[in-house]
């Protein structure tokens, strides 16, 4: 049996609390030293979420499956085609006072009225 006034229960001193905190962080570093980091396949295609999940698990592989890579690589075209079109300057327009054209108007004719016109009897 232990002896009266054991060490149950009993709040820990300033010494025993650093010395804990002490090697809890030091075996922290140790495992981040140590650490296998996981293979990025498609660098230049990094979406948020994808740096989120890396910081929290460094060691995941991290993959794009097609339809994402195919859906960001069309993204990246979309802008640059948007870039390239607000550098363009826009074409010049005509003003519509200095060369003035004439609209003609027909005039349409009902369809399927050509007067009166009796039906005969068949019997």
């Amino acid at each position: 049996m232990s002896p009266p006034g054991g060490k149950i229960n009993r709040p820990k001193t300033e010494l025993g609390k650093k010395l804990f905190k002490r090697r809890r962080v030091l075996s922290r570093e140790k495992r981040k030293k140590h650490q296998i980091v996981g293979a990025v396949v498609d660098q230049g295609l990094i979406t948020l979420h994808h740096l989120k999940k890396r910081k929290s698990s460094p060691r995941a592989n991290i993959t794009l499956s097609g339809k994402k890579k195919r859906k960001l690589l069309k993204q990246l075209q979309h802008m640059q085609q948007e870039k390239a079109g607000m550098e363009a300057p826009p074409p010049k327009k005509q003003d519509s006072s200095s060369a003035p054209t004439k609209k003609k108007k027909k005039k349409k004719k009902a369809a399927g009225s050509q007067g009166d016109v009796e039906m005969a009897d068949m019997e």
